[in-house]
């Protein structure tokens, strides 16, 4: 029969603490990557040019929502049970978050985001598109993220 603490941990991931500890990371991975974007690449308006708008505002705005959705499907990954005993260890969880960047650096700004430039008719860059400097500010997200996550889970966020 499990125990009060077993049940509670198995649901742990259900708990609104498990996903909170995500939603910020994610917002302040995206400010430090988005720091990169705005004031070394100059290019965070590109962001809202995926919707149709290329102001800085709206820039910072969709950035910042794709730093919580890609930080939120991390904590999806996270409840894998053979990645649990990293929970809270955070060097282990920087270096899930910065595979996971390096992955989303790859696809999603490599491949993705110039093809849906293209396609809503904004200045696209070719496909592949790893600007090294891209690749700096998604490595610093993915870091970001994997160690905030685990401190949070780690002093019981």
């Amino acid at each position: 029969m499990a125990t009060s603490h077993e049940t509670d941990r198995e649901y742990v991931e259900l708990s609104l603490n498990y996903w909170a500890a995500f939603i910020v990371s994610g917002l302040v991975a995206g400010v430090l990557m988005g720091f990169v974007m705005h004031e070394v690449m100059g290019m965070i308006q590109a962001v809202g040019a995926l919707y149709g708008t290329e102001g800085t505002t709206t820039g910072w705005a969709f950035h910042l929502w794709h730093a919580v959705v890609f930080a939120l499907v991390f904590g999806g990954f996270f409840m894998w049970s053979r990645i649990e005993p990293f929970h809270d260890r955070i060097l282990a969880s920087t270096t899930l978050g910065i595979i996971w960047a390096t992955f989303l650096w790859l696809v999603a700004a490599g491949v993705v985001m110039p093809l849906w430039l293209d396609g809503v008719g904004a200045m696209a860059p070719d496909v592949p598109a790893l600007d090294p400097w891209s690749g700096l500010g998604h490595v610093l997200y993915g870091g970001t993220v994997g160690a905030l996550a685990a401190a949070i889970h780690k002093h019981g966020g």
